[in-house]
């Protein structure tokens, strides 16, 4: 995975994006059968971002050849909805914040895929 920390980010921003990569890659693992081979999440205010690449499985991959593109985003989506409760319990405990919305999107033609999180403002 890669998971280099800013040097204008702290080290436990680092450590917090880091936590959230390998939880994200290995639920990614467990439930679709594949895990990405790269993560990096960004994290800014009340915004986590991971990006995922090289995410397909093998019947994924066989389907975009096909020109079913279309079919993998919505498989992916059917099943993201499925998996929102474990992205949002992974980054609330690794974060200690709530998530307020859950966003996931793939793209199929180049194997990437985005989890995005909008968590409650932190209080004052």
């Amino acid at each position: 995975m890669d998971e280099a920390a800013s040097p204008a980010v702290p080290r436990a921003d680092g450590a917090i994006r880091s936590a959230i990569s390998q939880a994200l890659v290995q639920l990614h693992a467990e439930h679709y059968g594949k895990g990405a081979t790269q993560a990096k999440t960004y994290l800014s205010d009340n915004l986590v971002v991971t990006v995922l690449r090289d995410v397909l499985t093998t019947s994924e991959r066989t389907l975009v050849r096909a020109e079913r593109a279309d079919t993998v985003k919505e498989v992916r989506a059917a099943f993201q909805s499925t998996m929102e409760p474990l992205f949002r319990e992974a980054v609330e405990s690794i974060t200690g914040r709530r998530v307020a919305s859950f966003m996931s999107q793939v793209d199929p033609a180049n194997g990437v895929g985005v989890e995005v999180f909008v968590l409650e403002p932190e209080p004052p």
